[in-house]
């Protein structure tokens, strides 16, 4: 029963929307041919985001001494897209390196990819003490490498600063709230109802299974165990979380999801499936958290404010510390590529090169220590050269503090349960505890099936 509450992923929405080399090649020891041969393989993307891809792999080829690259980006969104690449895979027929927005470790395990330890083990560029542990381990299964995080956007919270100033409230990043309890205080702030319409918003609970992890560790719990190969989904933490997240929607937001939902689009900075605007954009709604894809995405849709800021997520009751996460865009060489030595120094090209220019036109965060820092263009463009700089140091700051994410082998099903979890804790259609118990038992099998 799906009613009106839109359990669309904020996040796999956003990537529905979006979307010095030779000194790379020299590190593969002389792996790399003079004349490559490669393919590459994206899921969708919008033109811009295959337009930089194009331009990456036409770049690596010329640094390479000629060949022939090709792209074949917009396949199909992350579900799509790995059915035809397992399809590629059987037919013997794969592309050599192929772009993942879900974790290699499923596929991985299975056998699809090309462990990677030894060719990162010969290489001065994706050597594994070139990437951040808690972003390389969403890559790694029982000690194999499947992929590389080559681009990865952390989290953070995006807000409204001239709706803070609006109200005498403190706009700089070091005076946002530091505990849940403060940021709920600051939400009731901006929150106005006109009758059953949501007119203006503060902050939403959260509801999205993919930074769900986060807030998990906010509150001293997680949602896998990724050391014990065990799903943590109704933990005591995670039940008091949720528990605290219903009592907000009471208390802010009549207890009515679908309320919410009727007035606007408040979950995400992308227009809803049914054509509503983002009430960010609108100057309806006070903040949100994002990811630094957002400092590109956010004027996809006209703006009606211009200053807006990114802070670090608050912590909850029973948390101890602030965290983040990540959402990396993942890099594989499947089983069957033609040319291994051009699909390696290609991840070489691209971790340490080819990411900057990515960051520069679409800000997914370069992972890779050895990737040169650079700033959007367009934040440079519509907020000057210092912000754009402090955006992005906030944002790689992150990085130091994210936690193990996207590290499961039933990455996809565990997620979908917890979706669903989320739905029915919102929608009052279960109690917290029996829809965390329900989500954990059955990821907890799927898990347990897939290992043996």
């Amino acid at each position: 029963m799906k009613q009106s509450f839109d359990i669309g992923s904020v996040m796999t929405d956003r990537r529905g929307f979006l979307k010095g080399g030779a000194a790379a090649l020299a590190a593969t020891g002389g792996r790399a041919q003079a004349a490559a041969q490669l393919s590459v393989w994206t899921p969708g993307g919008s033109p811009s985001y295959c337009e930089v891809h194009t331009k990456i792999v036409n770049d690596f080829i010329a640094k390479a001494g000629g060949g022939d690259g090709t792209l074949q980006c917009g396949i199909g969104a992350a579900t799509e897209f790995a059915q035809a690449l397992l399809a590629s895979i059987a037919g013997g027929n794969p592309p050599d390196v192929a772009l993942l927005w879900d974790s290699p470790i499923a596929l991985g395990s299975q056998g699809a990819f090309v462990p990677l330890d030894d060719y990162m083990a010969k290489s001065s560029v994706i050597n594994a003490e070139n990437w951040p542990g808690a972003l390389l381990a969403s890559c790694q299964f029982k000690g194999q490498t499947f992929g590389l995080p080559v681009a990865a956007g952390t989290f953070g919270m995006l807000y409204n600063q001239e709706m803070f100033e609006a109200k005498g409230i403190p706009s700089d990043r070091a005076s946002f709230p530091k505990t849940w309890d403060e940021l709920r205080k600051l939400s009731k702030e901006f929150t106005k109802w006109e009758d059953d319409r949501l007119a203006v918003a503060g902050f939403m609970p959260p509801r999205e299974a993919e930074s769900m992890p986060i807030w998990s560790a906010l509150n001293g719990s997680q949602i896998y165990d990724g050391k014990n190969l065990r799903y943590t989904i109704n933990s005591p933490e995670n039940i008091a979380m949720f528990e605290y997240f219903l009592d907000w929607l009471n208390e802010e937001y009549k207890g009515d999801i679908n309320a919410v939902d009727r007035s606007g689009q408040f979950r995400l900075i992308y227009p809803s499936a049914d054509g509503l605007p983002p009430a960010f954009q609108e100057g309806r709604q006070a903040g949100l958290e994002s990811g630094s894809w957002a400092q590109g995405d956010f004027y996809a849709t006209e703006p009606a404010f211009q200053k807006w800021n990114v802070a670090s997520y608050p912590v909850g009751p029973s948390g101890k510390q602030p965290v983040s996460g990540v959402w990396p865009n993942w890099f594989a060489v499947p089983k069957g590529s033609r040319d291994l030595a051009a699909a390696i120094g290609y991840l070489e090209y691209i971790s340490q090169y080819g990411v900057v220019e990515w960051y520069r036109r679409n800000p997914d965060l370069p992972a890779n220590l050895k990737a040169a820092d650079v700033v959007p263009d367009i934040v440079v463009e519509k907020r000057g050269e210092e912000f754009a700089k402090d955006a992005t140091d906030f944002f790689k700051a992150q990085r130091d503090i994210a936690i193990p994410m996207w590290d499961s082998p039933v990455q996809s099903f565990g997620q979908d349960q917890l979706t669903k979890a989320i739905e029915k804790i919102y929608l009052k259609s279960a109690s917290v505890k029996d829809a965390l118990d329900e989500a954990q038992s059955l990821s907890q099998a799927e898990l347990e099936k897939t290992v043996k």
